[in-house]
């Protein structure tokens, strides 16, 4: 019911929504992200570059706050985390706005507000904004609501308040049309042709017979190949897009636990115990958890028993009212739970309301006294039990724009947490037929109940909940051990003599980047960027992370570039060495062409696979092993013995004793044209906009400006 729920009848909490459109704005958009550093002294005043564009670091400043602003609104708490995601966000939607409209301003490509209104103002609109003017009963989303709110807002709003509507509304659909109409220039060109798809179908046809020696790479112990550093570097250098190295540092650390102990655990339940009996006592329940300062705050209503999920539910709902559970643990904290009423209440209420409303919900302004409404809904009130229609006068009278065009009819579940309260208390507790006047916060309803249905049993509940933290002797503890850690840790070789000494446990992170906010294990933006602010060598003071205090040294670091071979060497020595076996292989075998010959003279093993599939991945017998499938289908083997073919797990030689094709079903050559066409779109529309990526020069200075 638009009216009547809260979230949805308050234009800042409407911004907030469209504030998360703009995250799902960027659908095409990748993690471009490039490096920089800050080559000047003084306050940083961008973000980074794109293209030689400057990004205004106050503008990126503003545009991160806005969107943490509307997180809290809504009760979110924005922690370390979820602020480098918004931040992540906010970059990644500069970057694609500058790429894909420099790429479509060359070939003139434009967005007209027509094409704009075509998107926002139908069932492709962003899902957020939908929901905002979706109608509770028919699940349609009203276009002409919609329309009219943004009219409105346009026309009333301040020149601020229209400029953030255009940046988190308007601009991320602009930029996803661009993006469509850019990559579909290159899509559209996907053609496969006629003599293309008979060549797949005939090859995924055909087989090969083959006779083949195999001698796994094991048969030559690793210790007798050496691998030299310059032979890693040449490898990398023959292959570097595979092997690119981001800027990254390596730390180790220890750790000082503060978390709660059992005395802490048992000062918390002493506390609840020595309050369990005043609870019993007390006819005040809501005022008596308040004032305790529980954590979960005293809800005045009744749940359903299968809608609720606490532990220890069984015990509480057998207990008489009045009387309290507990102390119990639940999730980190001890509670008291003190039931206070127990009833029958449906799960789905059909009702209809009229509402003469005292404030616009979209500005909040009052839009007629309470004196004005009050006098009017009675009026109201009188015509229908003389007989009125309901259903005309909704039509007639109703300020809910919602429910007023279908005779005022919502149907709610108990899962709808954001009626206002009185609305809810009266559809849930009153009977079938009842009709009444109700004032909530947007004024007066006549409503009336018209049908309920799913009874079972709901209970009040009231919660003394406190969490188990540290004690200050907890906290004290931990700090006090780091603090005289870091006193006897001042570079690598006293921080290992100090872990010995106080009997630690030396812990390393590995691989960290600029911009990341966990180090290893250890969720810690602060940490990450003290690593990248001090040189190998350096000890930190102890950083506070909650439950523990760590004290860290960095132990390495790697510049943006091509990897070394000390890093690249874990992937690229097993496949050097098993080229130089296959090498060793292939020499001792000389000009040998018998299979069982080669086969005793090198350790290995003989076979035979009658059904080599070009189209399988797999070759029966040996696994996956693509050359041998390549040579299986290669005319000079037939009848003739390979090469070595030096494959995944050994080297391979073969005879092809005969190839064939299988016999198959009509084709549809066309059905295969489409669906190979649909991907070679999906993957041109990825490509083409990986292809801008890698053409535009992008500088990221968000580490220097304090991110």
């Amino acid at each position: 019911m638009s009216i009547i729920q809260k979230i949805r009848d308050r234009a800042a909490v409407l911004l907030t929504a469209m504030i998360a459109i703009s995250l799902i704005g960027f659908l095409v958009q990748d993690a471009f992200i490039g490096k920089s550093g800050n080559l000047f002294g003084g306050q940083p005043t961008s973000a980074g570059s794109i293209n030689g564009n400057d990004i205004d670091l106050m503008e990126f400043n503003q545009k991160v706050n806005l969107v943490e602003q509307n997180y809290r609104s809504q009760g979110m708490q924005t922690n370390e985390m979820m602020t480098q995601t918004i931040v992540e966000n906010v970059w990644n939607a500069y970057v694609q706005e500058e790429i894909i409209r420099a790429a479509a301003k060359k070939l003139g490509l434009q967005v007209t507000s027509k094409e704009l209104g075509a998107v926002l103002f139908s069932e492709e609109a962003p899902q957020e904004f939908k929901q905002m003017f979706t109608d509770r009963n028919t699940g349609a989303y009203d276009v002409n609501a919609a329309k009219s709110w943004l009219n409105n807002l346009k026309k009333n709003s301040k020149p601020e308040d229209a400029q953030n509507i255009n940046d988190q509304l308007i601009k991320p659909i602009e930029i996803n049309l661009l993006t469509q109409k850019y990559t579909s220039l290159f899509a559209q060109g996907s053609y496969v042709p006629k003599w293309m798809l008979e060549k797949m179908n005939a090859d995924n046809a055909s087989f090969a017979s083959i006779s083949f020696a195999s001698v796994p790479y094991t048969t030559i112990a690793d210790s007798t190949i050496k691998v030299t550093d310059g032979e890693i570097e040449e490898y990398v250098n023959q292959h570097k897009d595979d092997f690119k190295q981001e800027h990254v540092k390596s730390i180790a650390f220890v750790s000082f636990s503060a978390t709660p102990t059992v005395a802490d655990s048992q000062k918390v339940y002493n506390q609840l115990l020595s309050l369990k009996q005043p609870f019993v006592e007390t006819a005040d329940a809501k005022g008596f958890v308040t004032r305790n300062n529980t954590q979960l705050p005293f809800y005045d209503g009744f749940a359903l028993k299968s809608k609720i999920q606490i532990s220890e539910k069984e015990a509480i709902f057998s207990l008489p009212n009045g009387a309290v559970y507990g102390p119990y643990l639940d999730a980190g904290s001890l509670v008291l739970a003190k039931k206070l009423e127990t009833k029958n209440l449906p799960d789905s209420v059909k009702c209809r309301h009229i509402l003469v409303g005292t404030i616009d919900p979209q500005t909040n302004q009052m839009v007629r006294t309470d004196s004005a409404a009050k006098k009017r809904i009675d009026s109201v009130f009188s015509v229908i039990n003389s007989g009125g229609n309901f259903g005309s006068l909704a039509l007639a009278v109703s300020d809910d724009q919602g429910s007023k065009n279908n005779g005022g009819e919502y149907t709610f579940t108990s899962m709808d947490v954001n009626l206002a309260k009185e609305f809810a208390d009266f559809i849930f507790n009153k009977k079938v037929g009842s009709r009444e006047i109700v004032k909530t916060s947007f004024g007066y309803h006549i409503i009336e109940v018209l049908s309920q249905k799913n009874f079972e049993e709901a209970y009040k509940v009231a919660y003394l909940s406190k969490p188990i933290i540290a004690s200050e002797e907890t906290d004290v503890a931990a700090s006090t051990a780091a603090t005289q850690f870091v006193a006897q840790a001042k570079d690598a070789k006293s921080f290992d003599e100090a872990v010995s000494k106080m009997k630690l446990t030396k812990n390393n992170a590995d691989n960290i980047k600029e911009l990341d906010y966990n180090a290893g294990s250890l969720g810690s933006r602060a940490l990450v960027k003290w690593a990248f602010e001090n040189k190998i060598g350096t000890v930190s003071e102890p950083f506070d992370l909650k439950d523990q205090y760590v004290v860290a040294i960095v132990t390495g670091e790697l510049q943006e570039g091509v990897q070394p071979a000390s890093v690249a060497r874990v992937l690229v020595e097993p496949t050097i060495r098993n080229r130089k076996k296959a090498e060793a292989m292939a020499q001792k075998a000389g000009k040998e062409k018998n299979l069982d010959k080669l086969a005793s003279l090198l350790g290995g093993i003989t076979g035979r696979a009658d059904t080599v599939r070009f189209a399988d991945p797999f070759v029966p017998n040996l696994g996956s092993e693509t050359k041998v499938i390549g040579a299986a289908f290669n005319k000079k083997n037939l009848s003739n013995t390979s090469e070595a073919i030096d494959g995944q797990n050994g080297v391979y030689f073969i005879t092809v004793n005969q190839v064939g094709a299988l016999p198959s079903a009509a084709v549809d050559l066309e059905g295969q044209r489409k669906a190979l066409q649909s991907q070679m779109k999906q993957y041109a529309g990825y490509s083409t906009m990986e292809s801008l990526k890698k053409s535009t020069k992008i500088v990221d200075k968000r580490r220097e400006a304090g991110y």
